[in-house]
């Protein structure tokens, strides 16, 4: 071989290797510049934001115009107009595959489902149909009235701009109306609409496109049938493949607590999954509608996975994932179409004069578009008033999908030049515009067409909160003047600092809005404190609102309810809170969320099916799991909030009146969670024997929190432990329930009632049991009868009724315990509330175990409590405002049984209570059966044989520590209203001494 050819061949493999290991060191340098830029983007972005904060200018239209200001100016930037200049070769798709599937994803994940489910038809008018006629609508503006002749654009091209610009991205508008405190659910209206229709103009956009190429002749023929399949496919197939998708998330999240990161991944891992199976593997069908559908699903049920600890990780993350997102897209969008502006030579100036009409066309067909389907609007979900439709029609920005759509349009070489450059045009122009004009004056629309109308109950409850803040603040300044710590302290700076004199101005403004509202409206009647009859009636049901949410989360922190639960009972409070001037309906609120019985029923009837039993039967479980923690959560705190509606200072019969209100709303959770015990006493059994493992698990956790927080244990320890508890929690969650009733001589020695007695006793009682079967309505005993049976319930439920009141008792419940405690009468009238199966057991036997057990008699006593202190509401004294829960731990843990015979006696230091016979107090008063007993000092002599309860701590002091928790003292509202005053005075004088000097 010649040395021409070895010298050949080492070129060659030179060259080879060059190839495939070196790298351009000038792209290295490009790629750096590139991230660099994007870098001082988001730093940028940061800088507007806190513009953004300071002069409520909208976040996204500054971004953009940042972006169409670098553009612009490219030439002259150096190396960041260079970096611009690279970005702005980058390919639409691109922005639609990173970021766009993000953004759908964060605003499906963080809606709120109960407000969002009730909204959807309408959203989905909006989104579909309303997307779809706004596209056609737009294109006939530019071909009919506009007069674009087929050499700017034919038919079918002005339909793909219209479909271009049908889609919204009113995130500044949602912003602001959250800001100023709009309702809820028409926020959700235009945020749900703005998230669905981005997929569909997606898929209109295509659909059109795809026409318009076939009709030049540039792309494959299609027909109607084509079209119809096209769309159905991407409409419909997309959602439903991000719900299975959703189903395999929320089932593998079913396996993780505590940890945040593989949450977290997990979310972002799925969100682009779904994206591009969609998109290219899954019959090509609508990528950014199974993102949505994936979102949604998340929102629904998987979210309910996360633990508290690691939702708010998730959350935070997918905050920041979003900022990012949506300021690189606008400020990319802004640097594309900049510079296309610099190079652009086929738009005409005449084109500038039709774009500034085009966008009073856009929202005359928006007003259309929504006017079409305002009928509908207004039937279904939450109705929508006229000042909401003149808002919901201005408020239709567009966005960073309208954008990257022109984008697309301009970069498609098969479509003509002439609208290839119209497209981006118009895009550009109408999210400039919008966001710049309609983003900025909607707050003045808002207030103008009287959206908001602020009821005076919620500017007068908010100025107790500034009074409140102001004497909270006051107090501390004196606590601190005491501390050596603070001596040489200028309290006249902190004072000024802290803008105690800017709060005593907003209250003194918000005083003047009350009165001006009140001479503006000119009411006449007014019965509290100066405010109209129906704003008292509001600010009351405002009160027990805000009571119901505190219940609520109380309830929640003691671990007897679960996340979703509690999300789903304050959502009712929210709710209820923008419709003071309505009657209670909280569970109405509620019931919307609840799957009908007669679905529950079909599910229930095929659990034991192959193969879709397993799912009937997870549904059970999951869905019937909530709506009996979410009944039983509501039927507990209503009860308590109805009697601590009695301390509120305000006017006795307006309180009455949503006292009232609120009964109804109890007797029918009562009613329903009577139907539930009564239909399905199997699943009811598993609901209970899970919601106790989950309640007694997650107390675990916060107990050992709380002893890590102090101390009292090392982090090696608890770790351990928590993980111990965490891998239970997994355990509970996939634990397989045995869904059948076992019979009572099965189940007798589960009952509560019975776990005191011995097994011989035990014994006793299957062997005397007798079962008796009624049917709907059928009377059980009645008052005054003699009392020879108690019973307990195996199956369907029990009314019992004493002079009007009624208590209803379900499955595992013994009634007439409370007949054993007297003379042996029936002390109300039982009737079955639907068919039912009881075991009777003899009187007799009974009270033979209560003399040998003197456990189980005590739990018979302490049971009877619950319909005494209902029956006789006017001897009970402080026992009938008590929750129930609070009242049978005190009694339980501190309280005594004992009998006193003839002219034997006692004391009662700290109260107590006489179930039967009469005593005399030291001053020769008398108390007989059924009477609170109050502290009280010295001896009580027992008149004849009497049986009472004898308290070790006194029931008044619990109740004032309760009511102090709750922030309802009775005079609590005066002191902190004279505090304010005082403060007031004293604030005046100082400023009047610094005058003078």
């Amino acid at each position: 071989m010649s040395s021409d050819d070895l010298s050949g061949q080492g070129e060659n493999y030179e060259s080879i290797q060059r190839d495939s290991l070196w790298r351009d060191e000038h792209q290295m340098e490009e790629s750096a510049q590139l991230i660099h830029f994007l870098v001082l983007g988001l730093i940028c972005g940061l800088i507007l934001r806190e513009l953004n904060k300071k002069t409520n200018i909208p976040y996204s239209p500054m971004i953009l115009a940042l972006g169409l200001a670098i553009g612009l100016s490219q030439e002259y930037l150096g190396k960041i107009g260079n970096s611009a200049y690279i970005l702005s070769k980058m390919h639409p798709h691109l922005i639609v595959f990173i970021f766009i599937p993000v953004l759908l994803f964060e605003s499906a994940f963080n809606c709120d489902w109960y407000t969002f489910k009730y909204q959807i038809i309408n959203i989905l008018l909006l989104a579909g149909p309303g997307c779809g006629w706004g596209a056609i609508l737009l294109g006939a503006c530019f071909k009919l009235i506009l007069q674009y002749d087929d050499n700017d654009m034919n038919w079918y091209e002005a339909f793909t701009l219209g479909s271009v610009l049908s889609a919204t991205d009113p995130v500044a508008v949602v912003a602001l109306l959250k800001e100023l405190g709009a309702n809820p659910a028409f926020n959700h209206l235009i945020e749900g609409e703005a998230l669905l229709n981005d997929g569909v103009a997606m898929v209109l956009f295509n659909v059109f496109n795809n026409i318009s190429k076939a009709s030049s002749g540039k792309g494959e023929a299609v027909n109607g049938g084509d079209i119809v399949l096209t769309f159905l496919r991407t409409s419909f197939l997309g959602p439903i493949m991000g719900l299975v998708l959703g189903l395999l998330v929320a089932l593998w999240t079913k396996r993780i607590l505590g940890d945040d990161i593989e949450v977290t991944w997990l979310t972002f891992v799925f969100t682009y999954f779904t994206f591009y199976w969609a998109e290219f593997e899954f019959f090509e069908t609508s990528g950014l509608l199974a993102v949505v559908g994936l979102g949604l699903f998340w929102c629904a049920n998987a979210k309910t996975r996360i633990r508290a600890s690691v939702e708010h990780s998730v959350h935070a993350v997918w905050g920041f994932v979003q900022y990012s997102c949506d300021t690189l897209v606008f400020l990319l969008v802004g640097i594309i179409v900049g510079i296309e502006i610099m190079e652009e030579k086929l738009i005409e100036s005449s084109d500038y004069y039709k774009m500034i009409g085009f966008y009073f066309l856009m929202i005359l067909a928006r007003f259309l578009m929504v006017l079409t389907f305002y009928p509908f609007l207004k039937c279904f979900g939450y109705p929508i008033s006229k000042s909401e439709l003149i808002v919901l029609v201005y408020g239709g920005l567009r966005g960073g999908l309208g954008l990257t759509l022109s984008l697309m349009v301009g970069c498609d070489e098969d479509l003509p030049a002439r609208f290839r450059h119209l497209a981006v045009f118009y895009a550009a122009a109408m999210a400039l515009i919008t966001n710049m004009i309609n983003g900025t004056t909607c707050k003045t629309l808002v207030k103008c067409v009287k959206m908001i109308d602020e009821p005076i109950v919620k500017k007068k409850v908010y100025k107790k909160y500034l009074e409140e803040l102001i004497v909270i603040q006051q107090d501390l300044v004196k606590e601190l003047e005491t501390d050596e710590f603070y001596n040489m302290t200028d309290w006249a700076t902190v004072s000024n600092l802290i803008g105690q004199q800017d709060f005593i101005e907003k209250i003194d403004k918000v005083e003047q809005d009350i009165k001006h509202i009140i001479q503006k409206k000119g009411f006449q009647e007014m019965i509290y404190d100066g405010l109209p009859n129906q704003d008292i009636f509001g600010e009351v049901r405002y009160r027990v609102y805000r009571i119901l949410k505190g219940l609520y989360y109380h309830k929640y922190e003691e671990g007897l309810c679960e996340e979703q639960t509690v999300k789903m009972l304050v959502e009712s409070s929210d709710v209820g809170l923008d419709k003071l001037n309505d009657n209670l309906e909280i569970w109405d609120e509620l019931y919307k969320n609840f799957m009908n019985l007669c679905s529950v029923n079909f599910f229930f009837k095929v659990k034991q099916k192959f193969l879709i039993g397993y799912f009937a039967r997870e549904y059970l479980i999951r869905h019937l799991g909530l709506v009996y923690d979410v009944t039983s959560s509501f039927i507990i705190c209503a009860e308590e909030a109805l009697k601590l509606a009695n301390n509120f200072p305000m006017n006795k019969e307006a309180i009455s009146i949503i006292q009232e209100e609120l009964k109804k709303d109890i007797e029918k959770a009562q009613a329903y969670f009577g139907t539930l015990n009564g239909n399905f006493p199997e699943i009811v059994r598993v609901l209970q024997t899970k919601k106790a493992s989950f309640s007694i698990l997650t107390h675990s956790i916060e107990h050992l929190s709380s002893t890590q927080r102090r101390g009292l244990i090392d982090d090696k320890e608890y770790k351990i432990l928590i993980k111990d508890i965490n891998m239970k929690l997994v355990k509970l969650e996939s634990h397989s329930y045995d869904m059948s009733l076992p019979s009572f001589h099965v189940i007798a020695m589960q009952f509560p009632i019975f776990q005191e007695i011995s097994l011989t006793d035990l014994d006793i009682i299957k062997k005397v049991a007798v079962e008796r079967k009624y049917s709907l309505g059928q009377v059980i005993y009645s008052k005054g009868d003699e009392c020879n049976e108690v019973y307990i319930i195996m199956r369907g439920y029990v009314v019992n009724e004493y002079n009007g009141i009624l208590i209803t008792k379900g499955l595992g419940s013994l009634i007439t315990h409370q007949s054993l405690i007297v003379d042996g009468n029936h002390m109300s009238t039982a009737k079955a509330a639907v068919e039912s199966l009881l075991y009777a057991l003899p009187t007799k036997v009974i009270k033979e175990i209560m003399i040998r057990n003197k456990d189980f008699e005590f739990k018979v006593y302490l049971h009877s409590i619950e319909y005494i202190r209902k029956w006789y509401e006017n001897q009970v004294g402080p026992l009938a405002q008590m929750e129930l829960k609070r009242l049978n731990e005190l009694l339980r843990n501190k309280s005594r049984l004992i009998k006193l015979t003839t002219l034997s006696q006692t004391e009662f230091i700290n109260g107590g209570f006489l179930f039967s016979g009469e005593l005399r107090d030291p001053k020769n008063n008398v108390y007989n059966k059924y009477d609170y007993i109050a502290p009280t000092e010295g001896l009580f002599t027992a008149a004849n044989n009497s049986t009472c309860f004898v308290f070790d701590e006194q029931i008044e002091v619990l109740q004032s520590k309760r009511m102090k928790e709750l922030k309802l003292d009775s005079q609590r509202d005066q002191e902190i209203h004279e505090k304010y005053s005082e403060i007031k005075r004293n604030s005046m004088m100082e400023l009047s001494k610094i005058n003078i000097t």
